[in-house]
């Protein structure tokens, strides 16, 4: 196979493939027997039915079948197409501290991403310009400081933070709910693939041919929760697969942070009841660095940002909610008049957006 995997490795992947039976069913009966994964494979069928195994996953054991030739196929399709299985040194340590960890990971990008230090970012799908926009900045924020983010890939929240980390130096990393050959949602198959060119991973514990069913969501939760060292939600109702996620988190000891909202939207009951639980309250990625014990680089302290350092004064004030002319006249002491050129300038630049009720923060397009 593609990246000479070793046969220890072929066997893991194998036994990934028998659906029937869960990770954890596997390892526990590798540990009863106190068997090495190429001593299953080399017993005799007699000896698999002694260990609870049934005939058809006998056969399975004993032959690859057709799947083996469909995901070396795949293999072939993208230079970055790989699989890490559970034995291998590219098999993030994280997730083996799970109940029932993965045994193969299908993964296209850079795989080292998943042994980067990582936040992840989630919420909901049906966010609002505010939480979309603070999405796109906390990630851009993190990623500019060489932390990978992590989500999901899906519509709103996941999103936004996939677009506002996969340009910058610590990237973004994508755990699907489906195959890696069938990107959900269809709309986020350009994403994907940005992501995936600016140095990204997209990482599925299904295999490639495998379309999204609802209880992959739970599956796919956990690796998000388990591969990060703390989560951040953003707008999600109190029952959402996002607060699921941030549940995992807590229960597997990781930190977790939630952005505060407006208190009539309901998309705030969410990140609220965790502030009430103990959740750390953050309102940029600074507060998640500092709770995490990280010290990171300013990015504005780059080279190529030193002309823009009369900006950051004035964009610190756009923290998410819409900002208007009265407020900024007021915090930075500046007549309307010479705000107002300031301002334009900004949105020219694409640092800022006009939206309803004034300015809201904009995330830089790819290249500034």
């Amino acid at each position: 196979m593609q990246n000479q995997q070793s046969l220890r490795s072929q066997y893991w992947l194998r036994l990934s493939l028998i659906h029937k039976r869960s990770p954890a069913f596997w390892l526990a009966l590798l540990g009863h027997f106190e068997l090495t994964i190429e001593q299953l494979f080399s017993l005799p069928t007699a000896e698999l039915s002694q260990c609870g195994l049934k005939p058809d996953e006998i056969a399975l054991i004993n032959s690859p079948g057709d799947e083996i030739e469909r995901i070396e196929t795949w293999l072939c399709q993208h230079p970055l197409n790989q699989v890490i299985a559970f034995s291998d040194a590219a098999y993030p340590e994280r997730l083996k501290q799970l109940d029932s960890p993965p045994l193969a990971l299908f993964c296209c990008g850079r795989v080292d991403r998943l042994k980067a230090p990582q936040v992840a970012i989630v919420g909901s799908r049906k966010a609002t310009i505010n939480g979309l926009n603070t999405a796109r900045r906390i990630a851009n924020e993190l990623g500019d400081a060489g932390i990978t983010v992590t989500s999901g890939l899906a519509l709103g929240i996941d999103g936004a933070a996939h677009q506002g980390a996969y340009p910058t130096c610590g990237n973004t990393v994508a755990i699907l709910g489906g195959g890696l050959g069938r990107i959900y949602p269809r709309s986020h198959q350009a994403l994907a693939t940005n992501l995936i060119e600016f140095g990204g991973c997209i990482v599925s514990e299904f295999p490639p041919w495998e379309t999204v069913k609802p209880y992959h969501f739970p599956r796919r939760n956990r690796l998000i929760a388990a591969l990060s060292s703390g989560v951040l939600l953003i707008e999600a109702r109190i029952k959402s697969g996002s607060m699921i996620t941030a549940n995992l988190a807590a229960d597997m000891g990781i930190d977790v942070f939630a952005t505060p909202g407006n208190i009539n939207n309901p998309l705030s009951e969410g990140p609220h009841y965790l502030i009430q639980q103990g959740a750390r309250l953050i309102t940029c990625s600074g507060d998640i660095c500092e709770e995490l014990g990280w010290v990171v680089k300013d990015p504005g302290d780059a080279g190529n940002n030193q002309q823009e350092d009369g900006d950051e004064p004035l964009l610190r004030e756009f923290a998410g909610e819409p900002i208007d002319i009265d407020y900024l006249v007021e915090k930075t002491g500046l007549s309307v008049n010479r705000l107002l050129p300031r301002l334009v300038e900004l949105e020219v630049k694409g640092r800022i957006m006009a939206v309803p009720g004034g300015y809201i923060r904009a995330i830089r397009p790819v290249g500034d």
